[in-house]
Parts: structure tokens; sequence; C-alpha cells
């Protein structure tokens, strides 16, 4: 049988392409991964577990006004995640989403989007954060899914915004370069 090599499992005698995950397939994974994580972690989370996400918050939130950069409340943002991964009490569901923050931070897909994000100033929100802790403390899975559905789905936006913004500069670009080497051409047939 042939696989194709992006489907190709380590040790069935073909290599894996190298997979360079774009922040849209990846952030819409995330949405369908975390969105079940966090409904589960609703119904599991420990009153510990709770306490370690109000002070991932906390930091989070300290890290953003003392303006310590978007490095810092990234690392924050990724351990709010991944510890409610680990509220799922399910090793193989908190393999997967640390494995799709490890993606995030290894493709050049990612962080080239991100980087983009960073420079209009987009920092993690605690307000949508603090959303999911709610409702995880209300032991709500509906809730805790629809909480981490629309932050991920601001998320998506906010990445849409910074790409559309650098597509239309660079559309710019090129249109007025074409208007100058059209003019150039124009000046030279008159002469």
């Amino acid at each position: 049988m042939n696989v194709p090599a992006a489907l190709a499992l380590p040790g069935d005698g073909t290599v894996p392409a190298a997979r360079d995950v774009g922040p849209f397939e990846l952030t819409e994974a995330r949405l369908l991964i975390e969105g079940e994580a966090a409904a589960l972690a609703a119904t599991l989370i420990t009153a510990e577990e709770l306490r370690a996400l109000e002070r991932l918050l906390e930091a989070m939130d300290t890290a953003n006004q003392a303006g310590q950069g978007a490095g810092r409340s990234e690392a924050i943002d990724h351990e709010f995640h991944n510890a409610i991964a680990c509220a799922t009490h399910n090793s193989a569901i908190s393999a997967v989403v640390d494995s799709l923050w490890s993606m995030r931070e290894r493709s050049p897909q990612c962080a080239r989007a991100l980087q983009k994000s960073r420079s209009k100033g987009v920092l993690p929100v605690v307000s949508e954060h603090r959303l999911i802790l709610e409702a995880l403390r209300a032991r709500d899975p509906a809730a805790a899914r629809a909480a981490m559905h629309g932050h991920l789905k601001r998320v998506l936006n906010y990445l849409l915004d910074a790409t559309e913004i650098e597509t239309l500069e660079e559309a710019r670009a090129k249109m007025a370069a074409q208007r100058h080497r059209f003019a150039i051409g124009e000046q030279l047939a008159r002469r």
C-alpha cells in the first residue's frame, strides 16, 4: 500500500515529510481538541488544579501589565492551556495538547504569524482565560467548551487581522512598484 509521505508513520519504511503546520490549521486543531479537553476537565478538575489556574491568570495579568513582553505572557498562556489538559487526568489528551503547543513553537509559519500579531500589540487576553476558569470552577462542561471555543476563535481572528494587514501592505507595495515601472516606460516612450 502506498502511503502519502505526509501520512507515513515512523518505521513503515518511509520518512515523513517535514511539516510546517500553519497557524490557522494549528489553531483549528486546538479549537477542536482543547474545547473538548476543557469540557472533560470541568467534570474532573480538583480544587488544587483550579488554584493553580488562578495563579497562572494572576501571573499572566502581571506580565501583561508590567510590559514584560509577549514571550513571558505566552509562556504562561502555554502553562495555562497545558494545565487544563492535565486536569482531564488523561495522559493522551495532555500529550496531544502539549504536542500542538510544541508544533506552534517549532513552526516557522506560526512564528511569523505570532510575530505579526505581537507587532500589533496582541497579548494573551486575561478576560478570555478568566471565562474558561470560571466555567471550570462551575464544573460546567458546556460552558467550559464554549469559553475555550470563544477564546480560540478570537485567536484565529487576531491572526487573520495581522495577516490581512500585511497582505494588503504587500499588495500596495507591488502595485506602487508596477505604477513606477510603467511610468518609466511611458517616459521612455515619449523621448
